[in-house]
């Protein structure tokens, strides 16, 4: 009997105990955030209606984590723009670029403890774009088999890059005289599109190749080839950079001696993106595009993709001027020596020596 007694009491305080030894800790900052999960934070954009650059954009965030966060940080890119301490969250945007806007914010608790959430959305530009049309200085003979896809002046020669399979080239015109100065055939597999000059090298790219080439200015002798990731429509440069289209409303910036990709830009106006953004010129700081398709010509800014000009070219090529097959209007070409703005189209009879008239 007595060693019955003995066992129950062994077995009454086992019982007692095992509930004690299976509790948690009590609940602190740091244990609570590490135990959530990434989905039990959100953030979202307190908006309606269309954002455009220097708004004030508010968000919100919501949780059912047992304490706050301490701290939140807005990075964008890889550069934190702001700390926030309170509930409030709101982010001056004056000094970001248009278009695809890719926000983080780091939720903290204490020195360790984060979650990072991220939020999308676009903003417009906030500057409505000055129209101009044109007025016709002078005119020179154009190539009616040149299907043109890049322009440029350099030395007092007109160089331009040809597109279509097969019949793909790269050529020097004296417009003095009219003379083919010199020319170079591209491979038949590849589709020719714009060209640049910087210094003493011509760089060309091509349509669906993602191949580009580098030729001498002097002599037009391929020095060597590079790669891209995209499809190549128009080229230009700002002296430092190549800067390519992709018939999107995205800019790529690349390094001019490997290629890389160094940032971008996409291009807005107060209405949206500008699509089939084709054939570039880097024109007194900023980016002069054909839009494919169109007889428009938009100017904008390198650094923030804002639309600051456009130009309407309708009736430019005259009825009584085609008489062969032509196609839209491509190339833009700028001769810094006489300030003269230069355009054409693919298969066009003539190049146009035009002066901008605002509307």
């Amino acid at each position: 009997m007595y060693k019955l007694i003995i066992a129950c009491l062994f077995i009454a305080i086992g019982c007692a105990e095992h509930p004690k030894s299976s509790k948690t800790k009590p609940a602190n900052t740091s244990n609570a955030a590490s135990t959530k999960k990434e989905n039990n934070i959100y953030i979202t954009l307190q908006a309606k209606g269309t954002l455009k650059v220097g708004d004030i954009i508010n968000f919100k965030y919501e949780h059912d984590l047992v304490q706050k966060p301490d701290s939140i940080k807005l990075t964008i890119g890889n550069k934190t723009v702001a700390t926030y301490f309170s509930d409030v969250i709101n982010w001056n945007s004056n000094s970001t670029k248009t278009g695809t806007q890719k926000l983080a914010f780091t939720f903290y608790w204490g020195d360790t403890i984060q979650q990072t959430k991220n939020i999308s959305f676009i903003l417009l530009s906030d500057i409505t774009a000055t129209k101009y049309s044109y007025k016709v200085i002078k005119t020179w003979p154009h190539s009616t088999k040149a299907y043109t896809q890049g322009l440029e002046f350099a030395d007092g020669y007109l160089y331009e890059g040809t597109g279509q399979y097969g019949e793909s080239m790269l050529t020097k015109v004296n417009l003095k005289t009219n003379e083919l100065v010199q020319s170079v055939n591209l491979p038949k597999e590849v589709f020719g599109e714009g060209i640049t000059i910087i210094n003493d090298k011509v760089y060309q790219i091509t349509w669906k190749s993602s191949i580009g080439y580098v030729y001498d200015k002097n002599k037009l002798n391929k020095l060597y080839e590079f790669n891209y990731p995209t499809d190549g429509w128009g080229l230009t440069n700002n002296g430092h950079e190549l800067i390519m289209s992709d018939g999107s409303e995205t800019i790529y910036f690349l390094d001019k001696e490997y290629f890389s990709e160094l940032r971008r830009i996409e291009v807005y106006d107060e209405q949206g993106p500008v699509l089939n953004l084709n054939e570039l010129e880097f024109i007194d700081g900023l980016i002069y595009a054909n839009i494919y398709g169109t007889k428009n010509i938009v100017a904008f800014e390198p650094e923030t993709g804002k639309v600051i000009k456009t130009i309407n070219l309708t009736g430019i090529l005259k009825k009584e001027d085609i008489k062969t097959k032509v196609d839209v209007l491509n190339g833009i070409a700028w001769n810094k020596e006489s300030k003269q703005l230069v355009v054409t189209g693919k298969w066009w009879p003539k190049l146009y020596h035009i002066e901008l008239v605002k509307n």
